[in-house]
């Protein structure tokens, strides 16, 4: 595949929405902190303590969730570019499915 000025311009694009994607997250996650009382400090010095069971489990759990919201999002955002790449040339009734 040769590199073209259209490549770079796609390129550029996912790049941009990536961070404006973790701009909103970053956000989200500060949000979180000050709603539950936390600095970044606290948060360092209680990951660094041993945590309790319970607490260990909920922790993986959101981590499992949070690993399934970017895989799904990373799908989103891959979608349209798989759909453009795949309709080069020919036009496919609505509802047809191209293999």
């Amino acid at each position: 595949m040769e590199f073209t000025e259209k490549c770079l311009r796609e390129q550029e694009q996912a790049f941009e929405a990536l961070k404006e994607e973790f701009s909103r997250l970053t956000a989200h996650f500060d949000g979180m902190l000050k709603e539950a009382g936390l600095s970044a400090d606290d948060l360092k010095k209680t990951l660094e303590e041993k945590l309790d069971p319970e607490l260990e489990k909920a922790l993986e759990r959101a981590k499992a969730e949070a690993a399934q919201a970017g895989r799904a999002r990373a799908i989103q955002v891959e979608a349209p570019a798989a759909a453009q790449a795949g309709s080069v040339g020919r036009k496919l009734p609505p509802g047809a499915v191209s293999i």
